[in-house]
């Protein structure tokens, strides 16, 4: 029994110390289109001995039917093609591009996994869309190595290989693309040329994707710890912090004399003009646009349940961006000046979360935080309502999966009533939102 127990210990210490070392690798690793190293093609994973078999292997640690799954099923393989259809040419001729859209690098960054030439090897193809190397990084150091019998995880990852296994590593990756960053900003220019609204729940996209392997012992001995809560959490970190980027930033903020619109809540602007339904939790004033705080709400939520000591200056900082961005009297160096504060002080607060344990009753906790926040009508407008049907499904989800949960038996047993009323974002009626979230509360005792 003792020896038993001591296996137990061992295997614990052993993924504590993965999930430490994936931690500290993550921090500094560089971005999969930033890498140094060259891109050696998807077509070298495509083997039928590596990543390409047509069904599931048990031979190896790994499917090794990856490739098949991104080629069948994702939705990713698409990115490049969809460039040549005749509303990615409107676009491009919207923005007035000198190249078509699939050549244009504003286009390619995103759809595809744009490196420099001297960085392709001879079978690299950016049709390819965003492939293998666009998310686990340019191989040419560690795709030789990576099956070695002694290779490591925290080896392929000094070698190049990106952290995808890390909740915030993962994130950053994921919305670098789907919201923008400084390396892929996305603006309010290329939305008005006609680009699709985008928007972003990291843990619920990484699950629709569909996943291509198998958290088991395995894979946490290999790469640590791994856990759904956490990786919601991380995606509404990484949301908010490129969001405040933006903001602190006077080279990305502005468009001329008008502020980047970007920053705002799309329906703030795109409504109705018979729709005379302004209210006070929709802007300080009427006529001013909000900023788009969808995801600063869930960190709220997550600090709530988390890392309380961190909630009550993070909520301040929210409240004074707030002011600052509808109030006459602010400059738009205020603005920035907060966005800023507002941005290392979430630093610091990701820090206690990454640290902190998803449990049943953590869980449990956020998801009545999440539910509870209805009552003070935090999502007012269409982006935040949103983002709440998404992390609340998705950390009901991972709460189901933990355990036999009353509460998350409640909430999915009424996540398809929230979803009928997102159907169609012209047509959101907050105060009908608002009231299935009251009565979700009620069904779950908040």
């Amino acid at each position: 029994m003792k020896a038993k127990m001591n296996d137990v210990i061992r295997k614990a210490w052993a993924i504590a110390l993965a999930s430490l070392a994936m931690g500290q690798a993550a921090l500094a690793q560089t971005m999969p289109h930033q890498s140094p190293h060259q891109s050696v093609g998807t077509v070298n994973c495509a083997s039928s001995t590596c990543h390409g078999s047509i069904e599931e292997r048990t031979a190896t640690p790994v499917l090794q039917n990856e490739y098949t799954t991104w080629l069948r099923r994702d939705p990713h393989t698409q990115a490049y093609a969809v460039l040549k259809n005749t509303e990615s040419q409107r676009i491009a001729k919207n923005l007035g591009l000198k190249q078509p859209a699939h050549e244009a690098k504003v286009c390619l960054d995103c759809h595809s996994h744009n490196v420099p030439a001297n960085l392709q090897g001879p079978r690299f193809d950016k049709t390819d869309g965003v492939n293998c190397e666009a998310c686990h990084g340019p191989a040419e150091k560690w795709i030789s190595n990576h099956v070695e019998p002694k290779a490591s995880h925290v080896k392929n990852i000094e070698n190049g290989m990106y952290p995808t296994s890390n909740a915030y590593a993962v994130a950053k990756l994921c919305t670098s693309c789907h919201v923008g960053d400084a390396t892929r900003p996305i603006t309010h220019q290329i939305m008005g040329a006609g680009h699709p609204r985008i928007s972003i729940e990291v843990e619920t996209f990484l699950a629709l994707e569909p996943p291509h392997y198998r958290i088991d012992d395995d894979w946490r001995k290999r790469k640590g710890a791994f856990d759904a809560g956490k990786i919601w959490a991380m995606g509404q970190f990484a949301t908010s912090a490129n969001l405040l980027e933006l903001i602190a930033d006077p080279k990305r903020n502005r468009q001329g004399i008008v502020p980047e619109l970007m920053m705002f809540d799309c329906h703030a602007c795109h409504s109705p003009m018979s729709r005379k339904d302004w209210s006070k939790d929709l802007a300080l004033t009427p006529g001013q646009p909000r900023i788009n705080n969808a995801s600063l709400i869930m960190v709220q939520a997550v600090l709530k349940a988390t890392a309380p000591s961190h909630e009550a200056s993070v909520r301040r900082l929210i409240e004074q961006l707030h002011v600052q961005s509808t109030s006459p009297a602010a400059s738009m160096q205020d603005v920035e000046r907060t966005a800023r504060a507002l941005n290392a002080e979430l630093d610091r607060a990701r820090a206690a979360v990454m640290q902190a344990q998803f449990t049943e009753a953590v869980m449990e906790k956020l998801l009545r935080e999440l539910v509870n926040m209805a009552s003070s009508n935090q999502y007012p407008d269409y982006a935040s309502a949103e983002q709440a049907y998404m992390s609340i499904s998705s950390v009901a989800n991972g709460l189901a999966n933990k355990g036999n949960s009353k509460v998350a038996q409640a909430v999915n047993a009424r996540m398809g009533r929230l979803l009928k009323l997102l159907n169609n974002d012209e047509q959101y009626n907050r105060t009908e939102f608002q009231k299935e979230l009251l009565a979700l509360k009620a069904a779950v005792g908040g």
